[in-house]
This record gives C-alpha cells, structure tokens and sequence, in this order.
C-alpha cells in the first residue's frame, strides 16, 4: 500500500500500533498517578510488624501531612500524624524519610504508631476476647491545595487460625493461645508484672509466630489472691505440669517469658523447676523483693512475696541496713523509686540472702532491660543476675540487652509509647501512679529490637532441644 509516495508495510502499522498502544500506557500512568494514594506493603499485618507506608500521586515538594488514629476495644483512640516532604514524583516513603514535624522524629517506619498520644474520650475495660479482633488504624494524608487520601489499616494480635482458650481447671486462671496447626508446639508461660492480672497481647502475638502460650494470671483476678503477697511457687509447678500432660507440647521446649515482677518471678522459676528449659526476663530483678497490696482487707504487715514449701522465701527489703526513706508521694504526681531501690543493693547480706541461684537453670537465659528505668533499677537488678551466671559459669547461652535511655516499659513493638506512668490496681501500694522513666522513642526502638531478639532466642532453644 503507498500513502503519498511511502510504501506502508506491515513492519511499519506493527510500530505505529506499538506506539500508540505505549501513549495509552503511558497516559494511564500518569492518570493513575495523578490520584492520590496511601500504599502499605502489607495488607493484613500482624500487629508487631513494621509496615512500610508510601504515599504517592500528591503534588511535588510540597508539605504532606499524615495522620494515623488507632481505635482499641476499650474505646480508647490514640492519634499520630507526620508532615513529610513529598519528592519530585509526589511521593513520600515513610519508613525512609524524617518528618519535618510531627509527633515524632527522625526516621521510623512505624513512628505514626508509637508515637500516637491518646484523645479524649471514653475508655472501658476491653470486653473478654477482645485480642481476637482486628486493631484498626485510620490514615489520612492531605496537602496545602486540599489533595487527600485515606486508608484503613486492620493489623492482628491473633494471626489466621489462633485460637483462645481461658483455662480455669486444676486451680488455674489463665488464657491459653494456640498456633493454627495440631502441633506438636513449643510454648511458653506468660507472666504480667506488679500490676497483677493477665496481659493476652504477649501470648497471642506468641501463638501468631507458632508457639502455645500461656497467659497465666497468678494475683489480682478472681480466684486468685488481691495481692502479690505470699504466692506459692507450687501454683506455677502445677501449671508447668498440666502443661506437659497436654497433647500439643508433649516432651517438647517450654519457656517462660515474665516482665517486672514477672520477671522475676520467671528468674525465680527457672532456677527451681527443671522442667523449664529456658528464661525470659523484661526488665526483671534477680533478687527477690517485697510484697505488693494486701493479703487480707485491713492486714498491712510486711509479707514476702513468695512461698515454697509453705515457707516465705527472704526478700531484699527484709532486715536490709540500707533501707532508706520511700520517697514522697504527692497527689497526681508520679513517684520514682529507682533510687530508693538502688539503695538497697548496698547491703550485701540481704543481697545475698534474697538472690535468685539463677545457676540452677536448666536452660539459656534472656535478660532485658532499659538503662532510664525509674520504677525500679533494672539495668542493675538484672546485673546481679549476670554476675552469679558468670561466677558459676552457666553451662547454658545468657545475655542480658541492656538499652540506653530506655525505662520500664519496654515492650512487644505494636501500640502507643506515649504513656509514661502506671497506675497499680493493688490496694495498699505505697505509691499508685508510678514514673516508668525513659522516653517513647527510646522504648518503641529497644522494644522492636528486643522483640526480635525474643524470637531468635526462642528459635534457638526449639533447635537446641531437638
């Protein structure tokens, strides 16, 4: 065919077609860049997953602000937002960039969420099995000239196929976490700390990454005691027994993991019960303490924390001559008590008398802790555990991650740092609101680090038994 004079191949329609087909491409790129977008690379995210967030088809170096409002069972909402710079494309990567202002800063992939600071509103108590629902996030990012997208992010605590189980048998309290399949699983006991209770996040993110978890509550609950005050250690022996009756776990690695007074309790557990083949400890003390709360109404005696054997075990704060003045409590102010306890360790005789012979262990060790801990020193508590693993020279792996600027809260990354108290639920406790130390960013990193060391660790133990 000739068009004009020129010869119209077949070659020659091929490659006009080619080029008209790649103006369209190309003009379907640039519409589709043109809308604005929130893009995760994750989906549907376990909740202890860094998701990298990237915004794309907003306008070139301008101000982006992002907003990310996570909403709880208990109706608590907790919002971080973030102004980025937007590049020559219109984009901003999140988990590359630092914000120009915000709640945070410096470069996080997950700052929107740690960093989030609560808003006002209602909050409850999370009703029962409240772990097993997604945990929303809420985006919403917009520009100067009014451009915005929006996005809803369902992260989960209890992965596809966990399942919850509350155990009341054989005088136990407790929730149980299973992985998808029938098992044979590893496991682990899960133990809060001085506030008593039971946490389910730790055992259901446990079960999310393939371990049988029990939560075990062991005061503070119905049927159980109000305080922490003369607990006996054969409640826990029981525990570990009815664990390894159970089908799923049979003669296989059982861990416990406890944070604060649990952990403890979890150092305390290792070095008297050999079943246990591995220790776990959050910012934890390796001498006993005191009591906690009341063990009857109106009985404000000083108590041991721990029996065995129907005797109360001996305590750091029992006939210490180094026992100074609490500090002062006063009306809506936060109380520190770091020092206070740091004190203590100068007697050396109620040192020894009171530390746990963590040498007996039948396992590794994992001791974490924050170097800014105000509520009580556990950089160091944790060192006199160290020091008597190094002088009977542990045949077992122990390390202890000791984290600069962290405090008390050092926890299983996922949620809001921003809250830096608590406020015990025990009756009598000498000071109800308490100062953690640290600061959120400090605490979100050693967590997120500390998390991932949890895992190896435990990795490491399932290979070591097998």
């Amino acid at each position: 065919m000739r068009l004009g004079g020129v010869r119209l191949t077949r070659r020659f329609f091929a490659a006009l077609i080619a080029a008209f087909a790649a103006a369209l491409a190309s003009l379907g790129n640039r519409s589709a860049m043109a809308s604005p977008m929130i893009v995760v690379d994750q989906p549907v995210p376990l909740f202890d997953a860094a998701v990298a967030i990237e915004l794309r088809g907003f306008p070139a170096r301008q101000p982006i602000t992002i907003t990310a409002i996570q909403t709880y069972p208990n109706m608590s909402r907790w919002q971080g937002r973030a102004t980025f710079i937007s590049d020559d494309d219109g984009c901003v990567y999140v988990a590359r960039q630092a914000p120009i202002s915000g709640t945070y800063d410096g470069v996080s992939a997950m700052g929107l969420i740690w960093s989030a600071e609560l808003l006002p509103g209602q909050t409850r108590m999370p009703p029962s099995g409240s772990i097993m629902q997604p945990k929303l996030i809420q985006l919403e990012a917009t520009s100067p000239d009014g451009t915005r997208a929006e996005l809803t992010l369902a992260r989960h605590v209890a992965g596809p196929g966990v399942t919850r189980h509350p155990i009341r048998t054989e005088g136990l309290v407790g929730t149980l976490f299973l992985p998808p399949s029938s098992g044979p699983h590893p496991a682990v006991i899960v133990l809060n700390g001085g506030d008593g209770g039971i946490d389910e996040y730790r055992g259901a993110i446990l079960a999310s990454h393939g371990y049988a978890a029990l939560n075990l509550g062991y005061f503070g609950m119905d049927g159980l005691p109000r305080g922490l005050v003369n607990i006996p250690l054969e409640y826990f022996g029981n525990a570990i027994r009815w664990m390894r009756t159970q089908p799923w776990l049979g003669d296989r690695f059982l861990a416990v993991w406890g944070e604060s007074r649990g952990g403890e309790l979890a150092l305390l557990l290792g070095a008297t019960f050999t079943e246990i083949n591995a220790v776990i400890a959050w910012a934890p003390s390796g001498v006993l303490f005191w009591a906690l709360g009341l063990a009857e109404p109106g009985d404000t005696r000083p108590r041991a924390a721990w029996t065995f054997h129907g005797k109360p075990l001996p305590y750091l704060q029992e006939n210490n001559t180094s026992v100074g003045t609490l500090p002062r409590a006063e009306a809506g102010r936060p109380v520190a008590f770091a020092s206070y306890y740091l004190g203590q360790l100068r007697d050396s005789t109620a040192v020894e008398r009171a530390v746990i012979p963590v040498e007996k262990t039948r396992g590794p060790i994992l001791l974490v802790s924050g170097t800014d801990d105000h509520m009580w020193p556990s950089s160091a508590l944790a060192d006199v555990a160290m020091r008597r693993l190094e002088t009977h020279h542990h045949p077992y792996p122990f390390r202890h991650l000791k984290y600069d600027g962290a405090g008390h809260q050092i926890r299983v990354p996922g949620g809001p740092q921003t809250v830096r108290t608590l406020r015990l639920r025990v009756e009598n406790a000498s000071a109800n609101l308490l100062d953690m130390g640290g600061t959120a960013k400090a605490d979100a990193e050693a967590g997120a680090d500390a998390w991932r060391s949890v895992l190896e660790f435990l990795e490491a133990g399932v290979k070591g038994r097998r």
